[in-house]
């Protein structure tokens, strides 16, 4: 690595221009670089046998309700050493599918009409992100932790309350409710306790014996262990923001099931992104999925929760577009873990499912009889059967009013996806230029 311009007097030191002929030249590299593979593309025999007409489903959606993000980190000093903050805003967009059918028949689209379908609940958090010590907090690793624990169990209620509920099981009965387990004291590195237990109707904050620090039930997604005082808090950003977008739909779930039962199955959840947890946050994909599990047959025996992750970019959005033209309008192709690992990613066909300590949907891709391509990721009703469409909860349904939702502004874009979108989304300019202003005014040194 070169040295850095600080002064603004010196240049930048620039790389060599002829060091690659080392790499080039060495044996070890050749041999390595020869005994690599990429996967293959499909044959088009395969993937002619791998499509299947959708199922005409009896339709019963009559809401949608889409959940998305976005995020920015405006910086408090430029200078060295940098600090900066993230401001993180998410919520959901709710959208009736009689004022969507309703827009079709109208000649013009009038502001009031965009206004029924705007119908968004914002959330609102503000996260250090380096060299930013938030009130109350001995140290910078201690402020980002009470920070997040204060935004779930003090202004945002209803989001600890939804987390709460997905890691003791809140739906089974209460004799059958489930504890979950720090695994260790994230308040020092030097503090060997662990593991501290949290139970439903317990404690959100423990003590602990051995240092005296106070351990938080938001520890339980383990952001600490990609906290650094010195490096920062950047690397659990967009882990944070993924989490709580799912929080959210598991407050949606909690709600409806507490209020009416059936109404759940007359909702489109639609989460942003795939269904699934990565990063520190990944074990909460276990109880996500046990919930999906107990709501398999709940509306008489059929699956009573209608959710869909949509995924706009990654190895799977770009394999899609590569087959676009073989696949057939109205046909789904479901990604099985040979699939999977002979085609789009480097893996054993023959070992764990894909995502199986992450995901809690299987993955597959839908082109609409309109020719839009969708990769989507829907929950399962047994999750140890990822190669059947039978076995996706609603997906006939749930896959047919995606399709009914396409919005021609962008590629294989949504309507309700593309509103939430607007309205949380913070822009590189003006948003992060105004809220580094912001906070520049603001913040107080030590």
């Amino acid at each position: 690595m070169g040295y850095a311009r600080f002064k603004g007097r010196k240049p930048f030191e620039r790389a060599s221009k002829i060091a690659h002929s080392e790499i080039l030249n060495n044996p070890d590299v050749q041999a390595f670089v020869e005994g690599c593979t990429i996967p293959s593309e499909p044959e088009g025999g395969d993937l002619e046998n791998l499509q299947k007409p959708l199922p005409t489903p009896i339709p019963r959606i009559e809401t949608v309700i889409a959940v998305d993000g976005g995020m920015s980190e405006a910086a408090v000093r430029r200078e060295f050493p940098s600090a900066s903050i993230t401001f993180m805003t998410f919520g959901p967009l709710l959208l009736d599918l009689k004022d969507l059918s309703a827009l079709d028949d109208q000649p013009f689209i009038g502001p009031e009409d965009m206004a029924r379908l705007k119908n968004l609940t914002r959330f609102n958090l503000s996260v250090p992100t380096k060299a930013v010590r938030a009130k109350g907090a001995s140290r910078f690793s201690e402020g980002v932790r009470k920070t997040i624990h204060e935004f779930l169990f003090g202004k945002q209620k209803e989001l600890g309350t939804a987390l709460q509920w997905l890691l003791f099981r809140g739906w089974l009965p209460r004799s059958q409710m489930q504890t979950w387990d720090v695994p260790r004291c994230p308040s020092t590195n030097n503090c060997t306790s662990g593991a501290f237990r949290f139970e439903h109707g317990g404690p959100t904050e423990i003590s602990c014996g051995n240092c005296g620090q106070t351990v938080l039930l938001s520890d339980a997604l383990r952001l600490y262990e990609r906290i650094d005082d010195e490096q920062g808090a950047g690397g659990i950003m967009s882990y944070l923001l993924t989490t709580l977008e799912q929080l959210v739909i598991v407050n949606i779930i909690r709600t409806l099931l507490g209020l009416k039962q059936s109404t759940l199955r007359e909702v489109l959840l639609i989460k942003d992104g795939p269904l699934a947890f990565f990063g520190t946050a990944a074990p909460l994909h276990r109880p996500m999925r046990e919930l999906m599990t107990f709501l398999a047959d709940k509306d008489a025996g059929e699956p009573l929760v209608c959710l869909v992750g949509l995924e706009k970019s990654g190895a799977f959005v770009e394999h899609a577009m590569l087959m676009e033209p073989k696949l057939k309008p109205g046909h789904y192709l479901q990604f099985t873990n040979q699939y999977i690992y002979r085609y789009i990613l480097p893996g054993d066909p023959n070992g764990e499912a894909y995502g199986h300590n992450t995901y809690y949907g299987s993955k597959l891709v839908f082109k609409s009889p309109r020719g839009d391509v969708f990769v989507a990721t829907i929950p399962l009703i047994d999750p140890a059967v990822r190669d059947r469409f039978e076995n996706i909860q609603n997906g006939a349904e749930v896959l047919n009013v995606v399709s009914e939702l396409r919005c021609s502004m962008y590629d294989q874009a949504l309507v309700p996806i593309v509103l939430a979108n607007k309205l949380v989304s913070l822009a590189d300019f003006p948003s992060s230029e105004i809220l580094a202003k912001f906070v520049r005014s603001k913040v107080s040194t030590c």
